[in-house]
C-alpha cells in the first residue's frame, strides 16, 4: 500500500533560491555558443548548478574578448600615432594605417559588444577575427616579416584559439600561419616588393628561410597549446557536471528511501501478526508480509483450493477513524472494478468476524519501481518505454472505468514476476483514487498524494482528472530516465511551489543520451495546464515510443516547443510572468 501525505490546501510560498542564471543549453565541447543562442530564443531555463559551468566558461570568454579588444585598441592608437614617423614606401604606410584604423574600430566595437555576454556571439567573434587576420597581415608586411611584429600575431592566435567557435579557434591560426609563410616566400623570391620598414632581403638567405619556417610553426604551436588548455577546462567542467548529476541521483535515491515504506513493509515479514489465524471471508490469514503506517499485509490461503493471496488490513489503531475505513473500502471497490493485466487484481472486499475491513488481492512477487531505481539509479530509454506502455494500459483501464488514481509514484508501480510469462508491471494502491462525477470528498479541505509526484491542480487543492494522472506519470518517467526528482525541496511547501510554478531541468541536460524528442514528450506530459497535456496515458505512451525511435509527430513537437517557449525548462512561471 502506498504512503499518503495530507496537507492543508495552501498557496505554496516561493522557496529560497540561488540567483537565476541566464537560460541556455547544456555545455558542449565546442563551446557555449549554442547555449547563448538558445537563451536568446528562450528555448530552455536556468539550472543553477549544472549550467553554471557552461555559463562561467562563456562569461570568461566574453570577459577575455573585452580585455583583448581593449588591449588591441590601445596598440592601434599607438600605431596610428607612430605611423607618420615609420619608414617604408608611402603606399605601404597608407595601407598599414588603413589596416590599423579598421582593426581599431573593430576592436572598439568588440569591446563594447562583449560587455553583455548575451550580445557577444559567434558572429561578433568571427568579425573580430577576420578583420584582425587581414589587418595584421598588412601590418606585418609593412613592419617587416622578420621584425618583432609577428609576435603580436602569435599573441592574437593564443587568444582566438581559446575560444568556443572551432572555425575561428582552429581555422584562423592556420590561415594566419599560411599567410605569413606565403608573404615571406613571395618577398624572398621577389614576387612582392620589399618595401617594409625592416627589409626581408637584408637577412642572410639561410636565416630568412629558417625564420619563414619557424614563425608559422610557433604560431601553430600556440594554437595547439591553447586548444589543449581549453579542452582541459571543458573536461574539468564536464567532470564537475557529472559529479553534480551523480549527487542529484544519490539525493533522489535517498529521498525515495526516506519517503517510501520499503523497509517498514518488510518489518516483521514472515512472523505472526495481530491478524494471523483470523478468517477473512474464505481465507485463513497467515504470516505477516509487511506493515505500513496505516495497514498490514498478510499472506493468506483460500480454504477451498489452497490458493495463496495477499490480504491487506488496517492497523488495529486505525479502525476507529471513519474516514480511513471509508477510504480503505473505496480502494477495494475502485480496484475491484478494474479487470486489467496491469492493475493488481482484487478478489474480495469485506470484514472479518471482528469487523476489521480487509482486501484480498493477488499475491505479487517482485519489487516496485522505487526499489529498482534505488538499485540502479535510472533506467534506459527503451526500458522506460516498455514500462510506460504497460502502466499506460492499466491507467487506460482506470480511465475507461472513470477512476483517477491520484497517487502515481514509483512505489505504486510493481514489476510482478510470473511463472510462465515475462514480468509484468502492475499499478497498486487505489487508496486515494476518485470516481469521476462522484459527489463529496473524504479528504475534505486537504490535498492527498505524494508532494513530489502530484499534479499542479492537486497541489492547489483543485479536482483531479485523468490528465492529473498523466502529469504524475510524467514525473515518474522523468525520475526513471534521469535518476533525479523533477520537483524537490527541503519541506512540502517548497516542493508544492515547484510543482505549481516551476518546470524541472531539461531531462537531456541531466542525461545527455536522452533524445531531444523525449524531452518534448515530457514537456507536454508536465504541462502546468491540464488541457495542454496528453488526453490520456495511452497517448503519452505512444508519443514516448515514437520519440525514442525519432518519429515524434510534428504536431506534438510543435505543441511542446510552444509550451517551452512560454515556460522554459528550469524556469518559474512567476519569473516568466506566466499565469499558471
Amino acid at each position: 500500500m502506498g504512503a499518503e501525505t495530507k496537507t492543508p490546501v495552501l498557496t505554496p510560498p516561493p522557496p529560497s533560491e540561488a540567483a537565476t542564471l541566464p537560460r541556455g543549453q547544456p555545455l558542449d565541447t565546442s563551446g557555449p555558443w549554442a547555449a547563448v543562442e538558445a537563451a536568446r530564443e528562450g528555448v530552455s531555463g536556468p539550472m543553477s548548478i549544472v549550467r553554471s559551468g557552461a555559463h562561467a566558461l562563456f562569461r570568461e570568454e566574453a570577459s577575455r574578448a573585452r580585455g583583448f579588444a581593449r588591449a588591441t585598441l590601445a596598440l592601434c592608437v599607438i600605431g596610428l600615432g607612430a605611423a607618420p614617423w615609420l619608414g617604408g614606401a608611402t603606399w605601404l604606410r597608407a595601407a598599414a594605417a588603413i589596416a590599423i584604423a579598421a582593426l581599431s574600430v573593430t576592436a572598439g566595437w568588440t569591446a563594447y559588444v562583449a560587455r553583455d555576454p548575451l550580445r557577444f556571439n559567434k558572429r561578433a567573434m568571427r568579425i573580430f577575427g577576420s578583420v584582425a587576420l587581414l589587418s595584421t597581415t598588412v601590418i606585418v608586411y609593412h613592419l617587416g616579416v622578420f621584425s618583432p611584429a609577428p609576435i603580436f600575431v602569435t599573441l592574437g592566435i593564443g587568444f582566438f584559439a581559446l575560444g568556443g567557435d572551432r572555425a575561428v579557434a582552429i581555422g584562423l591560426p592556420i590561415v594566419a600561419a599560411l599567410l605569413y609563410a606565403a608573404t615571406a616566400l613571395l618577398l624572398l623570391f621577389g614576387f612582392l616588393p620589399d618595401a617594409g620598414v625592416v627589409h626581408a632581403l637584408d637577412a642572410p638567405r639561410d636565416v630568412a628561410f629558417a625564420m619563414t619556417a619557424m614563425v608559422p610553426a610557433v604560431q601553430l604551436l600556440a594554437m595547439v597549446q591553447a586548444r589543449v588548455s581549453r579542452r582541459a577546462t571543458v573536461d574539468a567542467i564536464e567532470r564537475s557536471n557529472f559529479a553534480v548529476r551523480e549527487s542529484m541521483r544519490r539525493e533522489a535515491q535517498l529521498e525515495d528511501a526516506n519517503r517510501d515504506l520499503d523497509q517498514l513493509l518488510r518489518l516483521g515479514s514472515g512472523r505472526a501478526g495481530a491478524f494471523t489465524g483470523v478468517m477473512a471471508g474464505k481465507y485463513v490469514i497467515g504470516d505477516l508480509i509487511g506493515a505500513g503506517a496505516m495497514g498490514e499485509v498478510y499472506r493468506a490461503t483460500h480454504t477451498g483450493n489452497g490458493e495463496q493471496v495477499a490480504i491487506k488490513l488496517l492497523q488495529p489503531g486505525m479502525l476507529g477513524d471513519e474516514n480511513v475505513v471509508a477510504r480503505f473500502f473505496r480502494e477495494g471497490e475502485a480496484a475491484s472494478a478494474l479487470r486489467a493485466p496491469n492493475v493488481v487484481t482484487i478478489y474480495e472486499v469485506g470484514k472479518t468476524a471482528d469487523g476489521a475491513p480487509y482486501i484480498a488481492m493477488e499475491l505479487l512477487r517482485g519489487h516496485d519501481l522505487a526499489w529498482h531505481l534505488r538499485q540502479r539509479g535510472q533506467l534506459g530509454v527503451d526500458e522506460v518505454v516498455s514500462v510506460v506502455e504497460q502502466v499506460a494500459a492499466g491507467l487506460e483501464a482506470a480511465r475507461v472505468a472513470g477512476i483517477v488514481h491520484r497517487d502515481l509514484k514509483p512505489q505504486n508501480l510493481f514489476l510482478a514476476q510470473q511463472t510462465r510469462a515475462a514480468p509484468l508491471w502492475k499499478i497498486l494502491d487505489f487508496g486515494v483514487s476518485r470516481l469521476l462525477g462522484s459527489q463529496g470528498t473524504l479528504t475534505q479541505d486537504q490535498i492527498v498524494g505524494t508532494p513530489g509526484y502530484m499534479s499542479p491542480e492537486q497541489a492547489a487543492g483543485r479536482d483531479a482528472t485523468h490528465r492529473s494522472d498523466v502529469f504524475s506519470f510524467g514525473v515518474v518517467v522523468y525520475r526513471a530516465l534521469t535518476g533525479a526528482p523533477a520537483f524537490a525541496g527541503p519541506e512540502t511547501p517548497q516542493i508544492l511551489y515547484q510543482v505549481v510554478y516551476r518546470n524541472p531541468t531539461r531531462p537531456s541536460e541531466l542525461v545527455p543520451s536522452i533524445p531531444a524528442d523525449v524531452d518534448l514528450v515530457l514537456a507536454v506530459a508536465l504541462a502546468k495546464d491540464p488541457e495542454d497535456r496528453f488526453a490520456s496515458a495511452i497517448e503519452m505512451a505512444a508519443a514516448l515510443k515514437d520519440a525514442a525511435a525519432g518519429k515524434l509527430a510534428p504536431a506534438i513537437r510543435l505543441h511542446a516547443q510552444t509550451l517551452l517557449a512560454a515556460l522554459p525548462w528550469g524556469a518559474s512561471a512567476r519569473d516568466e510572468g506566466t499565469n499558471v
